[in-house]
């Protein structure tokens, strides 16, 4: 008997492999003071923090594992390009959360951890399609009949996924500001196929 995974959704994660800087831990504190409330949580002004020349370097980094994420998950034949567009920081004190949500206008979204505990943070994932005309009673989770996946999360992690994958975080006690800097990423070069009229070129 074999049992077949058929269009999974893909999570890569990793490390971001160094410590951050003074000066980039510096911006990130900066950017607190400057913010706003989101739903269920707090999120700096400046949605392009990697544009900021302190984070040129973390930019670099998170760049590099984008370019991997696109090797080897996408594996396209076309000749892209992808890019980080937007980019915020998160703050989320105790008894906060931040609601179910997708990302539109992007293609893959990522969560880079700068302060994360494993032991209560986590990153949760919803399944988009789910049939609720039976409601079975489930002894063993898997990828199969879990309506959610949770991934536990800690400070120096990277997360990348789907931009259409709706994620959350659940509400907990914490004793310290979990921080997380999210974005999102596009592609430019060409698109498709010409002889299928299928052709699209983004500069």
């Amino acid at each position: 008997m074999i049992i077949h995974q058929l269009f999974p959704q893909p999570v890569y994660t990793c490390k971001l492999e160094r410590a951050l800087t003074e000066k980039e831990l510096w911006a990130i504190n900066k950017y607190k003071n400057k913010t706003h409330k989101n739903e269920g949580n707090i999120t700096s002004h400046d949605t392009y923090v990697l544009e900021n020349k302190r984070f040129e370097n973390l930019k670099k980094d998170l760049n590099k594992r984008v370019i991997d994420y696109f090797d080897k998950i996408i594996c396209s034949s076309n000749s892209i390009i992808p890019y980080i567009t937007q980019s915020w920081i998160n703050y989320t004190e105790a008894d906060q959360f931040h609601h179910r949500h997708s990302h539109t206008n992007s293609y893959v979204s990522g969560v880079f951890y700068i302060n994360a505990d494993k032991k209560i943070d986590s990153i949760k994932f919803y399944k988009a399609v789910q049939d609720e005309r039976i409601n079975l009673n489930v002894a063993t989770y898997n990828c199969f009949n879990s309506p959610a996946w949770t991934f536990p999360v800690e400070t120096g992690d990277i997360v990348l996924f789907p931009s259409t994958l709706v994620h959350g975080v659940v509400k907990i006690k914490r004793p310290t500001t979990r921080i997380s800097l999210s974005f999102n990423v596009f592609v430019k070069g060409t698109l498709g196929d010409r002889r299928e009229l299928a052709e699209l070129i983004i500069r």
